[in-house]
């Protein structure tokens, strides 16, 4: 009896964090893509772009959509804190709201991707570093469509090194540029380009929720226990 009461209280501590954790990043998110709407205004503004054609209209319903997925994140977190007991299936909700959310942010960088493609590139020297940026990234868009965001094999996904990775300014491909910087770097002034300065400057990912959730799963096996003790011992 004292096994399974150690065993059920080192379950509940592992998910209560997981619980913090899913509510955490569905804020962080959200945050996110509020300083993204900003920056996309900013960006229409530079551009004169105020009534059509505007950047910030062309990607509202996604970033609304993305939205709605993280907000998912705290229903799962809603759905730990009313749970009696610790399981499997809240783990796996919570696997399937991360990559959902993962998903959605990933989508957004081929969406302001479309809107550059729509509206042309502009001419000069944009064009040579803008086109230098997009090629290197057209390399890994094959990337993206091999394997899932958790994949056995050495490569990784735009949105496993984007979001999954330890440190996500190393993994971007234009993180030496940021939106409205000044000089010849900053010239590479796409809705692409600020899309992504966004979602790396203003958010940290899901390492940390990937971290816990597997914690989480693992406190489920009675096991769990034996080796926490022993780590202590």
């Amino acid at each position: 009896m004292g096994k399974s009461i150690n065993h059920n209280t080192a379950a509940e501590q592992e998910f209560a964090k997981l619980e913090l954790l899913l509510a955490q990043t569905a804020s962080d998110t959200v945050n996110c893509l509020k300083v993204l709407k900003g920056n996309l205004a900013e960006y229409d503004s530079r551009h004169g772009l105020h009534f059509v054609n505007t950047s910030k209209s062309f990607m509202r319903s996604d970033i609304r959509a993305a939205k709605d997925t993280a907000s998912e994140l705290r229903h799962v977190a809603n759905q730990i804190s009313k749970s009696k007991t610790p399981s499997e299936s809240e783990i796996t909700a919570a696997r399937s709201k991360m990559n959902a959310t993962s998903d959605a942010l990933t989508d957004l960088k081929k969406i302001g991707r479309t809107y550059d493609e729509k509206n042309g590139k502009e001419k000069g020297i944009t064009a040579v570093i803008d086109n230098m940026l997009v090629g290197k990234d057209s390399k890994d868009k094959g990337k993206e469509s091999k394997g899932g965001l958790f994949s056995s094999g050495n490569k990784k996904t735009e949105s496993e090194s984007s979001w999954f990775g330890s440190n996500n300014s190393s993994n971007d491909d234009n993180s030496g540029i940021k939106h409205g910087e000044a000089g010849i770097l900053g010239a590479a002034d796409t809705v692409e380009a600020v899309v992504k300065s966004t979602l790396r400057d203003s958010f940290s990912g899901f390492s940390a929720l990937k971290h816990q959730t597997s914690i989480a799963e693992k406190a489920l096996s009675p096991s769990f226990v034996d080796r926490a003790k022993e780590a202590v011992a």
